[in-house]
């Protein structure tokens, strides 16, 4: 296949305020639409091509007066009259036309999924923008209340008993606690660690799921009304609430749509009492005499959204489960949705769409401005489109991609599958797949997907890197530089370390001794600069370097420009230069390492970087 011309490759356009007037119009608005070249390309036009009622519109772009040596600028008006607008961008040459689409350019057209986004009417909750979460597994993050702890024998389930564990002991595979080993920790005990985490830059809490459960992991919930007497109940849950509010801190909480525990009322009422109220809920086989379980596990029964009280109660009524824990005095700013890719879907019924849809328009009439996450660990691009969910917990856009390149080690490693990759990802395919994942969501929906580098479901990132903490310092730099929502998981500040599930929810240790204390450093630097970038929380991405084991992107906002490099070679790169004069960066302007203060002037459209150490990360400021 014959390569694109060099001036092709260095197109750039995105759905950031850098490119389009207003990222978030309103239906009957018209927005500037913007496209950067190289100085010398030879483009005589360029059209946007947009797909309007069905059928396509072809506005002509101008290129703008302003004078710059470095790249040529076009722009078009394009008015918004759907809630979405597909289009890309048509470049006449001649040599003949050219494409660009969110996928990149090429002489071929392409089908519309790989065009750009605009969302009409779409209201964002922005504030996430402004956050930095931190994942905390409840039931070990503190014993704030020994009061409430699980004791030795406490009760049984699926033949396995409570067993009450001394706090900093390691966790017991599940396949012989059960999941019953108990440790202590609680709500209180976040309340009273609260300070810990403002101090760390933290602004936004994420908590696995709290409510009534027998397991130490809740994701077995008997009542989606009621946070566990072990955590506390619901007053803890009202303390915390009112304790994290007074320091500024958002709040997720976590919940099952998918399916519920065996011994929810709603399934005894239905298999122990004989009453048939409730076997709407779900799925029952009525020749073998059962229900359908989540992945044949017999803990948890999956909930059957055909049914409209089943909705009802879930997310629908004015005291629903989701709307219940929205309104004082919880109040809360957020809801994770459990296996949300599998929520809805069975066989022929397929009604994610529609349950995501339903229960979207259902929060957000209460709370417009309620964060709704999924769990995929699939794609779930096609489910944050603007009419469902809000984002995703990033897997497959961010945390794979950073795992494999970090470590050479995706999901299937810890298990040993035979499907497993386990050699390390080539910088260019790192890349590659971030702007896939990028490109298939409008742009203010990738500013507010959920990235994280580990979490209680994946093996411990500094597993995954074999100790080599240089290179967690690496992934947390990238991942606070990359659009979206940076997550970190408890522990990962202060060097954590853990195999796959139970050995990565580890109780967290408070004693200062046992801490990487550099690490712990670091990472609150790393914060401190998102926080106070407006680039890094609104801005535009561009990867300008990917090669070798050096990657480097732009972000680009109205108020500001960083350029984010990262290295993870194990011997020093003594020579790299990043060539940046298409992004119209003039010779002479400075640039300055937030994370250093080393200072780098850009000569002959490049950058030259100094000697990188392995696992060195730079979030450059230009001046």
């Amino acid at each position: 296949m014959k390569q694109l011309p060099q001036w092709m490759v260095k197109l750039h356009h995105d759905g950031s305020e850098v490119y389009i007037s207003n990222p978030l119009p309103k239906i009957g608005t018209t927005v500037t639409v913007k496209l950067r070249a190289p100085k010398d390309a030879p483009i005589n036009l360029v059209f946007i091509r947009a797909m309007i009622d069905g059928e396509f519109r072809m506005v002509k772009m101008k290129r703008t007066a302003k004078k710059n040596k470095l790249a040529q600028w076009w722009q078009g008006e394009l008015p918004i009259e759907q809630p979405r607008t597909d289009y890309r961008f048509k470049l006449m040459t001649d040599a003949g036309a050219y494409f660009y689409t969110a996928q990149g350019a090429s002489r071929a057209d392409s089908p519309d999924f790989e065009s750009f986004i605009i969302l009409g009417d779409y209201d964002a909750p922005l504030w996430v923008r402004d956050t930095v979460y931190y994942q905390i597994f409840p039931e070990r993050f503190w014993n704030g209340d020994p009061s409430n702890d699980v004791q030795d024998g406490d009760y049984s389930l699926m033949k396995h008993t409570t067993v009450k564990r001394e706090w900093g002991e390691l966790p017991t595979k599940w396949e012989k606690s059960g999941s019953l080993d108990f440790f202590g920790g609680d709500l209180q005990g976040i309340t009273q660690k609260l300070d810990y985490l403002s101090d760390l830059g933290i602004n936004a809490l994420y908590l696995c799921p709290i409510f009534e459960a027998d397991t130490n992991h809740k994701y077995d919930i008997k009542d989606f009304f009621n946070v566990d007497k072990h955590f506390g109940g619901n007053e803890a849950l009202a303390e915390l609430r009112a304790e994290s509010q007074k320091r500024n801190m958002k709040l997720m909480l976590d919940i099952t749509p998918n399916h519920c525990s065996y011994q929810h009322p709603w399934v005894t009422a239905f298999t122990e009492e004989g009453k048939q109220e409730t076997v709407e809920y779900f799925y029952y086989d009525e020749a073998k005499k059962t229900l359908e379980t989540w992945l044949g596990v017999p803990l948890l029964i999956k909930l059957n959204y055909q049914s409209k009280k089943l909705r009802n109660i879930m997310y629908r009524n004015k005291n629903s489960a989701l709307k219940k824990w929205l309104k004082p005095p919880y109040s809360i700013d957020a809801w994770r949705l459990d296996v949300a890719n599998m929520t809805g879907n069975r066989g022929k019924l397929q009604l994610d769409h529609e349950v995501w849809r339903d229960l979207s328009a259902a929060v957000k009439d209460l709370k417009p401005d309620t964060y709704l996450l999924g769990e995929y660990f699939q794609d779930g691009t096609m489910h944050i489109q603007g009419d469902e969910l809000d984002a995703t917990m990033n897997y497959t856009g961010f945390n794979m991609p950073m795992r494999r390149w970090l470590g050479g080690e995706d999901l299937a490693a810890h298990d040993k599958q035979p499907y497993a990759d386990t050699v390390l990802l080539p910088t260019e395919n790192l890349a590659k797949q971030w702007q896939n994942f990028l490109g298939a969501i409008a742009y203010p929906i990738a500013l507010q997907q959920f990235n994280q580098l580990d979490s209680h479901d994946t093996t411990r990132i500094l597993h995954v890197t074999k100790g080599d903490k240089e290179l967690v310092k690496l992934g947390l730099g990238l991942m606070i530089g990359f659009p979206g929502v940076p997550c970190i998981y408890y522990g990962t500040e202060i060097g954590m370390n853990g195999f796959k599930d139970p050995d990565n929810r580890r109780c967290m240790t408070f004693d200062e001794s046992e801490w990487d204390s550099d690490l712990l450093d670091f990472t609150k630097r790393l914060i401190q600069v998102r926080h106070s970038s407006h680039a890094l929380k609104h801005g535009s991405f561009e990867v300008l370097f990917a090669a070798g084991d050096l990657v480097a992107f732009l972000r680009q906002s109205s108020e500001q420009t960083m350029i984010v490099v990262g290295y993870r070679g194990k011997k020093k790169l003594k020579k790299a230069r990043i060539d940046i004069a298409n992004t119209g960066l003039s010779n002479g302007i400075q640039l300055i390492d937030r994370l250093s203060a080393a200072q780098i002037t850009i000569q002959k459209g490049k950058i030259r970087l100094p000697k990188l150490a392995h696992g060195q990360i730079m979030l450059l400021e230009v001046q």
